[in-house]
């Protein structure tokens, strides 16, 4: 029988006041099932990441947001493991888009570049206990940057974790926001403290432990400020076991 979860399939776009609803179905015994996907964005940032980045200069025409969905798309659909692959847009800023899967630790795996030692989604199991745990530190910041290349965007990584980190520099929350209402204007440190990334999961099985928020029985809720991914002074981690 299948249950549904949420997981952070779609953790690149969880970028820059980007918004993912994902609700995934899970066998419990190969971790197969279904991923459905809304994605949206606000027009602000979107214009940041076009104005910032080499994006036009490099002779792209199509929306950054149209792109960076479509090029996900296909990496999902090159995943052996996936069928039934579809994306569509909805609105401006806002897509979504639906796959089954026969194996959720290959297909992370492949979208990591078929990386086995990824670490940004890991399962471990012991015994009858399964573990999902999402890291995001600047020791596998190299691997986000191989799935969302605007990230390493030379004109717009100066905005990411490692300018803002040693040996580079080392801005606090209020500098970062200073900075951003300097060259941005007004409205860019109310966007950022406006957005928050969450994260829920419905799980196949009860909530044995986690380090997030119980919501029901197998319902467990991940939050936290996108200024502490902006600026990654400490690692972003989360974990469950069921």
């Amino acid at each position: 029988m299948k249950k549904y979860a949420a997981v952070l399939m779609l953790l690149s776009l969880l970028l820059i006041s980007c918004s993912v609803t994902q609700t995934v179905g899970f066998n419990t015994a190969s971790l197969s099932g279904k991923s459905n996907t809304q994605i949206a964005a606000t027009d602000f940032f979107t214009g940041v990441i076009e104005d910032l980045s080499s994006w036009k200069a490099n002779g792209n025409n199509d929306p950054v947001m149209d792109v960076a969905v479509s090029e996900f798309a296909q990496n999902v659909t090159n995943s052996k493991t996936t069928s039934y692959v579809s994306f569509r847009k909805t609105g401006d800023n806002s897509y979504t888009g639906a796959f089954n899967f026969s194996d959720f630790e290959r297909l992370v795996s492949d979208l990591c570049l078929n990386n086995p030692d990824q670490t940004l989604i890991t399962v471990k199991r012991e015994g009858e206990k399964t573990r999902i745990t999402l890291l995001i530190s600047l020791e596998n910041w190299d691997t986000l940057t191989q799935i969302v290349p605007f990230l390493a965007d030379r004109n717009f990584a100066v905005w990411g974790p490692v300018y803002n980190n040693p040996p580079h520099d080392y801005l606090t929350e209020s500098d970062y926001k200073e900075l951003v209402a300097f060259i941005l204007g007004e409205d860019g440190p109310d966007a950022i403290d406006a957005s928050r990334i969450s994260i829920t999961l419905e799980l196949p099985s009860a909530v044995k432990s986690t380090n997030g928020t119980v919501v029901s029985e197998n319902t467990v809720e991940f939050s936290f400020p996108l200024i502490d991914f902006l600026l990654l002074h400490n690692p972003i981690e989360f974990w469950c076991e069921f």
